[in-house]
């Protein structure tokens, strides 16, 4: 999964940056049809789809005719863009495929607030700052943090159970520090 995903298009001479932020999924998710309508309408070269995509990261004027003598090179770019808008890396599509027990489908925009909510809830990040990130550093942050939890607190299959009764791991703990437990 790449982080920070950027995607600089060149429109009307002018580099222009596409961020794939969490703000701008959901809001080209609300549109009509979500991500399976808007990618329809990139491949089929819609420029109010074009414009969509790329109105938050300019203040371009006259965008849509800048764009329209562009717009069939702007496909690929557009369509990476919206996949990571979804949080989908082409680069990991091998390592994708199901293996056991087929995952559940989720509508997009329970996704993308899921996503909300571990960045806002379990990352404790800000609004802002949880709406700027990409999908992509959500779910690595999440895993990140899940991975710190299992080495502080233990957990996972992967790791030994510590059966002893809770005062004999007290006492383990407290007797490498040279703590010496008095008589009452």
């Amino acid at each position: 999964m790449r982080l920070a995903d950027e995607i600089t298009v060149i429109i009307a001479k002018e580099a222009v940056t596409l961020r794939p932020s969490l703000r701008c999924a959901i809001r080209l998710e609300r549109r009509p049809g979500s991500f399976q309508q808007l990618t329809r309408d990139i491949m089929d070269g819609s420029l109010t789809a074009a414009v969509e995509v790329i109105q938050d990261h300019t203040d371009l004027d006259f965008l849509p005719n800048r764009i329209l003598d562009d717009l069939d090179r702007l496909k690929p770019a557009l369509l990476r863009y919206v996949m990571a808008c979804a949080g989908v890396d082409p680069h990991d599509a091998p390592k994708a495929l199901p293996v056991g027990k087929p995952a559940k489908s989720v509508p997009f925009r329970d996704h993308l607030i899921g996503l909300y909510r571990i960045a806002a809830g379990w990352l404790g990040w800000p609004p802002e700052v949880a709406l700027d990130a990409t999908p992509a550093e959500i779910v690595l942050a999440y895993e990140g943090r899940l991975d710190m939890l299992k080495a502080i607190y233990g957990g996972g299959r992967d790791q030994p159970t510590d059966e002893r009764p809770l005062e004999e791991k007290f006492r383990s703990v407290f007797t490498t520090f040279g703590t010496v437990k008095e008589a009452a």
